[in-house]
């Protein structure tokens, strides 16, 4: 124990000794540091250390700041006074179609018999028409446009106005006003553009029964999720199946349509479409007789295409038309099928009722799918995703290119009912579209027509090709 202490005692100094010498080195450091130049460091080049330097700095940035808020100001002024002077004017959009058709018929000995004609081969314009739409006052929307191939049947000339209206939007209550000579809301097929139709013509029952073009007044609107759409005015009841004005019938109509998505994904390329239509119709002049061709219409002169079936001319006071409507999207697939009823009373006291609908397949072989107005309820057109270039598309592959569909069609017209005897029509229809361009395309159909007349059974084989253009 006494060896040990006096060594202790003498290693104390030395360890105080290294603690004072290392407390000594870092606070040198320390200070060492805190006695670089601020010059030198990056900080003190951005923000000088001399007040004035420094209040010369913050000013310039500063003034630099006030001039660019100042431009943008300037830019937003000019820009409102633009959409202010665009508003007070309407923005004119030129457009326009053109469809050519031709058709072969094949007709047995009992279908011409039946017919009461012969069906002429040939080539016809089926439509030619021009026309302008825009927007303007902000809340305003108008189209006209004209057809140069229909003649107005109460003064034989063309061209024939088609559409001619204005839209107001955005309205309290009512949501959107259209007044003017437009499509009454009936009918998915109906309401559907020919532009865009997956056949040369409308399914003959919705073509016959259900109304189309009239002058009149409507309001139309849709929910927030844009789920459902609905329709409702009234109209002088005074066209016939092509929309032309017949001027020694006068009557009234209200018409309206109601539209439901239970289902539908967000880029549109699945869903389920509902919908339900209702017009009812008080003529003016009680004669009246329904007829329809075959899902073909040649219109020139001597080619027109002749009526399938047919009433004869009838007396009937009022009406009732009703339809349903269901299609689905999925993706490069979809289905479409409607009915539509007409009911009434005969002046003689016989009973009305004329009946039909269609069940359509298209397919998409290059992949596209079908493009659903969600505001409308009603289907727009497909932009094909290869653009119309024959040879190699830049993959290696070689194509044509364009958008090609498929589609296939069964339709059945019912003009057979207690003292009336127009015929029985059921249309097979398969037909081939080449989508060259967004609106413009090449279409084939082969329809067979069976039919059922006076105790008679026909049919008839028809070939018919369209070729569509429109800006």
């Amino acid at each position: 124990m006494a060896s040990t202490a006096p060594r202790q005692h003498r290693a104390r100094p030395w360890g105080w000794l290294v603690v004072v010498w290392l407390t000594a080195f870092v606070t040198s450091s320390l200070a060492a540091q805190s006695t670089v130049p601020e010059s030198d460091s990056s900080n003190s080049r951005l923000f000088p250390s001399s007040g004035s330097e420094y209040d010369k700095v913050i000013s310039e940035l500063t003034d630099r700041l006030a001039d660019v808020e100042r431009k943008l100001e300037q830019r937003e002024a000019t820009d409102f006074q633009a959409a202010e002077k665009a508003k007070q004017k309407f923005v004119v959009r030129p457009f326009g179609r053109l469809h050519i058709d031709t058709g072969t018929f094949n007709q047995d000995d009992a279908n011409r018999a039946s017919v009461g004609a012969d069906a002429h081969n040939g080539i016809s314009i089926r439509r030619a028409r021009l026309g302008v739409e825009g927007e303007g006052f902000d809340n305003l929307f108008y189209r006209f446009d004209v057809d140069f191939v229909t003649f107005d049947q109460s003064t034989a000339t063309r061209p024939t106005i088609f559409d001619a209206y204005l839209d107001v939007q955005e309205l309290p209550v009512l949501g959107n006003l259209r007044v003017g000579h437009f499509r009454e809301p009936f009918s998915l097929e109906r309401l559907d553009s020919s532009h865009d139709l997956p056949f040369l013509e409308r399914s003959a029952a919705v073509n016959t029964l259900a109304p189309f073009r009239s002058v009149g007044l409507m309001a139309f609107d849709w929910n927030v999720d844009r789920t459902m759409t609905w329709s409702y005015g009234v109209f002088d009841e005074a066209t016939n199946e092509f929309g032309e004005d017949n001027r020694d019938r006068t009557g009234l109509a209200g018409t309206g349509r109601v539209t439901w998505l239970p289902f539908v994904n967000d880029d549109g390329s699945q869903l389920i479409h509902v919908g339900a239509s209702y017009s009812y119709r008080k003529l003016g002049n009680t004669n009246r007789n329904f007829a329809s061709r075959p899902e073909i219409n040649l219109k020139e002169g001597a080619l027109l295409t002749p009526s399938f079936v047919d009433t004869g001319l009838i007396s009937v006071h009022d009406y009732h038309v009703a339809g349903l409507e269901m299609s689905s999207v999925l993706g490069s697939l979809s289905f479409q099928g409607e009915y539509v009823a007409l009911a009434g009373v005969q002046s003689d006291n016989q009973s009305l009722f004329l009946q039909g609908g269609y069940l359509e397949v298209m397919y998409w072989l290059t992949g596209e799918h079908r493009n659903f107005n969600r505001t409308q309820g009603r289907y727009d057109s497909v932009t094909p995703k290869h653009a119309f270039r024959i040879g190699d598309q830049g993959d290696g592959r070689w194509r044509i290119g364009g958008a090609w569909e498929v589609a296939c069609r069964v339709s059945w017209f019912d003009l057979d009912h207690a003292s009336l005897h127009g015929g029985r029509m059921t249309n097979v229809t398969c037909g081939l579209n080449w989508n060259y361009a967004f609106r413009s395309r090449v279409m084939l159909n082969y329809i067979h027509s069976f039919l059922d007349r006076n105790s008679l059974s026909s049919n008839a084989d028809i070939f018919a090709m369209r070729l569509q253009y429109a800006f």
